[in-house]
């Protein structure tokens, strides 16, 4: 894509802007017995929001194996780094005002999904369960949104990559703009995307088609880094993808970018989004 722009070091600087909330919505245990659960997410609100009356797009980022809703806002040193990102970019004009959303795949009771990549792949795989019955109507009701799939994107880094691909291939009457950072898809195994390229392309075709969603547009995005652990896996899977025909019609745009000496850490991630969100609701 050519997109490698760095953020510039007073983005990481606190400055007035927006405000995280918390909102809590009913869900229920879609990998076990179906049980109610309360879930829990962050919501970025912009600068300006109580005021405007305006409806706004809605960007859902979902985090890496082992964290939780907080941890791709606050990262690891708790610094609020994406959070002063975003009230930069938004100041100084670089993107429209957004509502940023940051759930989490995990339940209170999935410890073993935090050390088990096998259980954590079962919750990813069903999340969009949970964002089409529980979180999207929760965000909606409450949040004035655009609600059509134009203005919504979804993205995810490392495992929260693999849970954007699972909604691109089951929500995209809901979602138009996908970005999946450093991160595989399984829909045929674990790091299929390494040991199985063309497989995977193939059947996220099918699936597609199966769901009736094969003549919806939509944007992908994909970026990672060629230092980062997730490449050998996202690099042949986006490379099959293309060579399977993914970007020939009805407004369907595959987009990848390989970020020179990039590795797998969130710094890399607000990297890509500060490429990827200037682009994404145009």
């Amino acid at each position: 894509m050519g997109f490698e722009k760095r953020v510039p070091k007073n983005y990481y600087e606190d400055i007035k802007g927006g405000r995280l909330e918390e909102i809590f919505y009913d869900s229920v245990k879609y990998y076990s017995d179906k049980s109610k659960v309360t879930k829990r997410a962050l919501v970025y609100v912009p600068e300006g929001y109580d005021g405007s009356g305006k409806n706004y797009n809605v960007l859902y980022l979902m985090h890496g194996g082992g964290g939780n809703e907080e941890e791709i806002m606050y990262c690891q040193n708790r610094s609020l780094q994406l959070k002063h990102i975003l009230d930069h970019m938004i100041a100084n004009g670089d993107i429209e005002p957004m509502l940023v959303v940051t759930p989490t795949f995990y339940y209170s009771d999935s410890q073993s999904a935090l050390h088990d990549i096998k259980d954590a792949g079962v919750l990813t795989k069903l999340y969009h369960n949970e964002f089409r019955n529980d979180l999207l109507p929760a965000i909606d009701s409450k949040y004035r949104t655009i609600a059509d799939r134009d203005h919504r994107a979804f993205s995810g880094f490392s495992m929260g990559s693999e849970v954007t691909w699972e909604m691109y291939l089951n929500c995209l009457d809901l979602i138009k703009n996908f970005m999946p950072l450093s991160g595989d898809c399984w829909i045929v195994e674990e790091k299929g995307g390494a040991t199985y390229p063309e497989k995977t392309a193939k059947l996220m075709k099918e699936y597609i088609k199966d769901k009736g969603f094969d003549n919806y547009s939509y944007n992908v995005f994909a970026f990672t880094g060629d230092k980062d652990i997730a490449f050998p896996a996202l690099d042949p899977l986006i490379k099959a993808m293309l060579a399977d025909g993914f970007n020939n019609d009805n407004d369907k745009r595959l987009r990848y970018c390989s970020w020179e000496e990039g590795i797998h850490t969130y710094e890399y991630g607000y990297e890509y989004l500060y490429n990827l969100l200037p682009e994404i609701f145009k």
